[in-house]
């Protein structure tokens, strides 16, 4: 496939992934917040699933954009249910997305560094690990907890590039999220490429294509040619 963002890959010292719908499969996620968790919190306080379903929601959207939205320990203690154990029950659901292991044995034949940073929480880090050992296939990982700060917030670059140096004019950053995208539009970072297709198991998103950013169905797309 022709490279959608022409990107040189002469010119790219560094390599930052997403985690979650970006190079695993958004499908576990979903499922596990929208379907999963509902029925063990209806268990838990003797509801029916579509009240729980309408708790959880409510619960979760008051969070949107926060650290907490990603936070498993405050979940933990805002729900009194042990979440990182109903995780690792349905950790069968974790997968990479097509062609995202091609494209990571591709991009660690350049010189080139690859990290993810994610705003997943360092326990949901070890549920994948243990699952499909995701870090072993990158040089490191970054999860937004250690900076106090989710990724759609600007600062988090500036304290990001604080711990790891790096040009944001030779790096390219793949996230499914618009708003992580546009933090890091901010800060500086040129190559910005958008998933469209996060959960292999919904339809193809296409209203999803950012107006600003490379938007691409399969990751595919970015393999250096």
């Amino acid at each position: 496939m022709n490279n959608p963002h022409n990107i040189d890959w002469h010119n790219i010292d560094t390599v930052l992934f997403d985690m979650d719908g970006t190079l695993l499969d958004l499908h576990y996620d979903n499922y596990f917040w929208l379907h999963y968790l509902p029925e063990q919190y209806a268990l838990l306080k003797e509801c029916s699933i579509d009240e729980a379903q309408e708790r959880l929601k409510d619960k979760i959207r008051s969070q949107l954009g926060t650290l907490n939205f990603y936070c498993i320990d405050y979940w933990i203690d805002e729900l009194e249910i042990d979440i990182v154990a109903l995780k690792y029950k349905v950790q069968n659901r974790i997968q990479f997305l097509p062609h995202a292991q091609t494209l990571l044995s591709a991009i660690n034949a350049l010189p080139v560094q690859s990290l993810i940073v994610t705003n997943a929480h360092r326990k949901t880090l070890a549920v994948k690990d243990a699952a499909i050992n995701i870090s072993s296939y990158v040089d490191d990982v970054h999860a937004s907890h250690d900076f106090g700060l989710p990724k759609e917030d600007p600062q988090f670059w500036k304290l990001f590039a604080n711990k790891f140096a790096f040009d944001p004019a030779r790096t390219v950053f793949v996230d499914d999220n618009e708003h992580v995208l546009a933090s890091a539009d901010e800060y500086g970072i040129r190559h910005l490429i958008m998933p469209l297709n996060p959960d292999s198991q919904r339809d193809a998103q296409k209203m999803r294509q950012p107006e600003r950013y490379t938007g691409i169905q399969s990751l595919a797309e970015l393999l250096p040619c």
